[in-house]
């Protein structure tokens, strides 16, 4: 097992790729445990072989469809028809296009940049100053993992044998109250910024602005309503959602052809990472369940006689170091495996933790030095990644309050499992 954590660590040290490091980790067990070379490939496969990872590629792809056809900008325009001429109005609509986009997409950084190619260079035009800008949308995108259709509750559904319909249901109300506490933070700081509103727009335009966004207005309805009726899976709605994205680009926005091998191609390359960093986690858990840590581990923390909201706030910081050096995906296929007996002997609910967990590594995503969302928003704003962090300080308080809230207010369970 000596092996199996000198791989990890050197591999996470030096920088290279998480699914690598972590391939090379449960290979290097394997190895030294004198495994057939097949185990490593069946393990590769068995990873993979479920049509619930099908929604990941499908969520990605219609993202991609939106984003590039125009579709994104349409959304921000039409929010900023209606309410851009109240002062704040403009960092309320950034919050509000984030919502909306994380309601299609399901991905942090996927939401960050859309969004943030269309508003940030607003912003800024508006007289927003830039940390203030680029900062914003960097922590409002964190919601694409935080409302459903999150990706990582679903990797999070496949990893603890939870309902993934069950566990969007638990992060709609947190994912509401969020969004809330982001659109009162943005629109706080937009009126103490001084910034003067945009000229009101007749409602002529605001009609106008509305339909042309009327078909992405649908999307978040078909998604969640197919899910939460009983006519979809999660599989089964991202397909749909899929085919509902290209037939909007193609046929409203007039989206050409020649733009689609490109949406193809990008998405694929997204869905590609995610699904490496899953078959490489499959063979790093093969090595901690062979050697038995889960169990190790269970029993000394269980000789600590730790109560259940003790054990919750030291996971959440356990979470919360350990995001600012892995991605989120990572840090579910990596711990979970381990604490479900631990969880389930403390009497504490998977779902419920999961909403925990997920807004946890809402955190995490905008901390240095891994935090995706501050190199996304860097790359496409050309503003240097700790100038992007200081401008989320602000409205970190915003998902800390939610946070605490859902673990020490009496009755906060009821948000994800009461209703």
């Amino acid at each position: 097992m000596l092996s199996t954590f000198g791989v990890l660590g050197f591999g996470l040290l030096i920088g290279a790729p998480v699914a690598f490091t972590l391939a090379l980790s449960g290979l290097a067990y394997m190895t030294a445990a004198g495994e057939y070379p097949s185990t490593f490939a069946s393990y590769l496969f068995g990873a993979l072989n479920s049509t619930t990872l099908l929604s990941i590629p499908f969520f990605i792809l219609s993202a991609e469809i939106l984003n590039r056809s125009g579709a994104t900008a349409k959304l921000v325009h039409m929010v900023d028809a209606w309410i851009g001429h109240n002062r704040g109005g403009l960092p309320v609509v950034a919050v509000l296009a984030t919502i909306f986009f994380s309601m299609i997409c399901g991905s942090s950084t996927a939401t960050a940049a859309a969004v943030g190619s269309v508003m940030i260079p607003e912003m800024l035009a508006r007289g927003y100053k830039r940390p203030f800008s680029v900062g914003l949308i960097a922590t409002a995108g964190g919601l694409g993992i935080v409302l459903p259709p999150s990706i990582p509750l679903i990797i999070y559904g496949m990893i603890t044998e939870t309902s993934i319909s069950g566990l969007f249901k638990a992060a709609l109300l947190p994912g509401i109250a969020l969004s809330a506490m982001l659109v009162l933070f943005a629109f706080i700081a937009g009126v103490r910024s001084g910034v003067m509103p945009s000229p009101k727009q007749s409602r002529a335009v605001r009609l106008q602005r509305t339909r042309e966004a009327g078909g992405v207005l649908l999307l978040p309805i078909i998604i969640l309503g197919g899910i939460y009726s009983g006519y979809f899976t999660p599989t089964e709605a991202s397909a749909v959602a899929c085919i509902y994205a290209l037939l909007i680009a193609l046929l409203v926005y007039r989206t050409p052809w020649k733009k689609v091998p490109a949406m193809l191609t990008l998405s694929a390359s997204t869905a590609g990472m995610i699904m490496l960093i899953i078959a490489a986690a499959s063979l790093f858990s093969y090595a901690l369940t062979a050697e038995q840590l889960p169990q190790r581990i269970f029993e000394f923390i269980s000789a600590l006689d730790l109560s259940g909201w003790q054990l919750t706030t030291a996971l959440m910081l356990f979470f919360l170091l350990l995001g600012m050096f892995l991605e989120v995906i990572s840090v579910i296929l990596i711990t979970m495996p381990i604490l479900i007996p631990l969880l389930n002997a403390s009497h504490i609910d998977l779902t419920h933790f999961a909403i925990l967990l997920i807004l946890n590594m809402e955190l995490a995503v905008i901390t240095p030095p891994i935090g995706l969302n501050l190199f996304v928003i860097s790359a496409i704003s050309k503003v240097p990644v700790m100038e992007v962090f200081r401008g989320t300080l602000p409205f970190i308080g915003a998902v800390l309050i939610v946070l605490l809230g859902l673990m020490y207010i009496p009755g906060g369970s009821w948000l994800t499992i009461g209703w």
